[in-house]
């Protein structure tokens, strides 16, 4: 067996090269999932313990899809951005905020980088709904929680937000 060395190897940049048109798809996906949210709530007929409803049964892999969407996204966004010397943290603007719960409580804008990286290390997800407890639908906001070093923190991430500077910065890759 023989490495192969591909002879532009000198002209490229290393490391991994995602596909990003992929990441277009992704992003078309998780904003289509949120707008259609209310949509298919509106067209349930039976909750749990009332009846079997296929509309329910649908919608109720939601949460799993969004949270795959945001890996995937999260991911590539930095494989590219630590591939590209971290274009994010220069050029990133706002797509939520971040409280960290220091002595003192701590709220900055989340650029995407960091959304990113809160995406990636999330010890807990909860999601911004409306509707009540049986008949709800998903808003385009989700928090993220979790710890830096000993330091918990919560935060909110908006998702158009986040598509619109995913698209923006990362896309054109």
């Amino acid at each position: 067996m023989v490495e192969f060395i591909p002879p532009q190897e000198d002209l490229i940049i290393e490391g991994h090269h995602p596909n990003t048109a992929n990441s277009v798809l992704e992003l078309h996906r998780l904003l289509a999932i949120f707008l259609a949210s209310k949509s298919f709530s509106a067209l349930r007929i039976n909750f749990p313990g009332e009846g079997f409803d296929p509309i329910y049964q649908i919608q109720e892999v939601e949460e799993d899809e969004i949270t795959r969407l945001l890996l995937t996204l999260a991911i590539t966004a930095r494989v590219i951005d630590d591939r590209e010397g971290r274009t994010l943290e220069k050029l990133g603007s706002r797509c939520g905020q971040i409280e960290n719960f220091s002595k003192e409580e701590d709220i900055q804008d989340l650029n995407l980088r960091e959304a990113c990286n809160k995406i990636i290390h999330a010890k807990k997800i909860r999601f911004d709904r409306d509707g009540g407890d049986v008949d709800y639908h998903f808003n385009p906001t989700i928090y993220l929680y979790g710890e830096q070093r000993g330091v918990p923190w919560k935060a909110t991430l908006e998702i158009v937000e986040f598509s619109k500077e995913y698209y923006s910065l990362v896309c054109h890759f």
